[in-house]
């Protein structure tokens, strides 16, 4: 059974405090402190594997859209360092895209991959 309400993962915070550094220079400090040397990231526009290749998928990014800004927007969900949450991408005060992630860490607490969706799940009627 997954633990509903759990603190994130120290490696987490630092892959969400990547996402969102304003100095692009910076965003290699973040993901020293948060990703496995071959991390998988994959979602609906980018499959790429290794610490260089997230770096610079984040650095494009923050790059074109400095006002961008990513936000948990659920709880934290996870049990066997699986982990599952909601997040939005914000402009000031408005949500550009909702999406889902589910993150997995190795044994020493690094994140390894991250697969995301985009969009909210229907449920049926």
């Amino acid at each position: 059974m997954a633990n509903s309400d759990i603190e994130m993962p120290e490696s987490m915070r630092h892959y969400w405090n990547m996402w969102n550094e304003p100095d692009v220079e910076q965003i290699r400090s973040h993901l020293e402190l948060a990703v496995s040397d071959d991390v998988l990231f994959v979602d609906p526009l980018h499959q790429h594997q290794g610490k260089d290749a997230l770096e610079a998928n984040v650095r494009q990014l923050r790059s074109e859209k400095p006002k961008y800004s990513f936000v948990i927007a659920s709880n934290i969900d996870g049990h066997s360092n699986r982990y599952r949450y909601r997040w939005n991408l914000m402009r000031r005060d408005r949500v550009l895209l909702k999406g889902f992630d589910v993150t997995t860490l190795n044994e020493d607490g690094m994140v390894e991959r991250i697969d995301g969706f985009f969009g909210e799940l229907v449920e049926f009627a």
